[in-house]
């Protein structure tokens, strides 16, 4: 049962800052953001930072937070950010659960990044 795993481009990233944020701020954003991306095991940016926006939910202190997060293990924003329901009951959770409920788990938090992603 594969994961789905978004792409996440330049031009889907300026539009997801620019959708969360006010211009005023937006500038402030994208340097944070940029904060994470400068070292080599800092993989997959574009995507560990829609996860920092998804995150932040238009919170400006919240950026910095889950850009320091981000920066230590990008696994546990890109989790929480794509998988909330399957990081819900963890490892230990999701191998007593059925692989029927594990996919019901995995449409749903699919679903709801899709929706967030997507949304005007």
């Amino acid at each position: 049962m594969p994961d789905f795993v978004p792409t996440i481009d330049e031009e889907t990233l300026e539009r997801l800052v620019n959708r969360e944020f006010v211009p005023d701020i937006a500038d402030r954003v994208r340097s944070l953001l940029e904060t994470y991306g400068t070292e080599p095991h800092h993989i997959e940016r574009n995507r560990v930072r829609a996860a920092i926006l998804k995150l932040a939910n238009g919170d400006l202190s919240s950026i910095q937070q889950q850009v320091s997060v981000a920066i230590t293990d990008f696994r546990d924003v890109v989790g929480a950010a794509e998988y909330p329901r399957q990081m819900e009951i963890g490892f230990v959770g999701m191998s007593r659960a059925s692989e029927e409920h594990l996919q019901d788990l995995k449409n749903q938090d699919w679903n709801d990044y899709c929706d967030w992603l997507h949304k005007p």
